[in-house]
């Protein structure tokens, strides 16, 4: 009797002791590997300061950082085009042998050799934005691009009546934001007649090459009806053409992003809606996820951030407010 008493006790004891190293572990698990030492390099498009987009990203992944004691570093090439720099900036990323890397990659299909390299090091890729033609990446973060073009798209042809012909302005082509747009777009326009649809555009992410494609396509089109541009630098030349030419509310306008003069032309009514992402989040969780990947926490692969299509009309709701004029932190 007194043998099976101790026996209980025993297991008892076990079982306690199990129970209290699990609560604890957390604790112990910090101890050993405390947060913040991890080494992370955030990989941009661009880090120039012309377009508004990456400001607001950038102030997500600074205020996440912030909150999980983290330090990254931001690089990128000075122009979203500059695809070749990008490439060469990531090389020297992964001979630093970085705890992660956050990736905006800047082409599909060219930088995911590079991706390949970097986990064969062990490093941790999460792709922001655009993604990346490898299975590499464990979670991807962006705007579910194929909808946004879908709404885009939808807009554009409620707005421009069946006769009239439409075209489309893209950023840079072979980027996975400018692919799934396009095809958005394309799927939102298919019961129209193919042959109102002059064709895709690469602006090679310029203002005035956006400026100038339009100058050639109302030469060219004079029963042009409608555009759709496919980012904020796409938008704003565009928009400028439309101004310049006097032609407000004859060529119908849908944009992307939330840039300050985007939102004047929207006033304006030089631009008819904008599909306006959420890059602050984006930025946020693409190093949240980052960073709990590091840590050896589960992540999911995919994780879209919303788009929202936003009219004249619209402008001044509350919850457009808070959409249009994010909170932007200093550099």
């Amino acid at each position: 009797m007194l043998k099976n008493s101790r026996n209980l006790i025993a297991t008892l004891a076990v079982i306690l002791l199990v129970i209290l190293v699990r609560l604890a572990w957390p604790v112990v698990e910090n101890v050993l590997d405390p947060p913040g030492n991890e080494k992370v390099v955030v990989v941009m498009k661009t880090i120039g300061p012309d377009m508004e987009f990456w400001q607001v990203v950038r102030a997500g992944i600074q205020a996440a950082s912030a909150e999980l004691a983290v330090s990254p570093v931001i690089v990128g090439p000075r122009w979203e085009r500059d695809i070749d720099r990008q490439i060469e900036i990531l090389a020297n990323v992964i001979e630093q042998s970085p705890h992660g890397i956050l990736l905006a990659a800047a082409d599909f299909n060219r930088l995911a050799p590079l991706a390949e390299r970097a986990a064969d090091r062990g490093i941790t890729i999460v792709t922001m934005d655009s993604a990346l033609n490898s299975t590499v990446p464990v979670s991807f973060v962006a705007t579910d691009n194929v909808e946004a073009g879908e709404k885009a798209g939808r807009e554009l042809n409620r707005l421009v009546p069946p006769d009239r012909k439409i075209a489309v302005i893209s950023h840079i082509q072979g980027v996975a934001t400018a692919i799934d747009r396009e095809e958005g777009v394309q799927r939102a326009l298919a019961q129209r007649d193919p042959a109102t649809i002059v064709g895709t555009f690469y602006a090679e992410n310029e203002l005035d090459r956006a400026y100038e494609i339009v100058i050639d396509l109302v030469q060219s089109y004079p029963d042009l009806g409608g555009i759709a541009a496919l980012n904020e630098n796409s938008t704003i030349g565009a928009g400028r053409a439309i101004r310049d030419l006097g032609l407000a509310g004859t060529i119908r306008l849908v944009g992307f992003d939330n840039s300050q003069e985007e939102i004047e032309f929207l006033e304006k009514g030089i631009v008819d809606a904008l599909v306006v992402q959420k890059p602050f989040n984006m930025g946020y969780l693409g190093i949240t996820t980052l960073v709990q990947a590091i840590r050896g926490r589960t992540v999911d692969p995919i994780i879209y951030t919303d788009s929202v299509l936003v009219r004249p009309d619209e402008i001044f709701t509350e919850e457009n407010q808070k959409l249009l004029f994010p909170l932007v932190q200093p550099r």
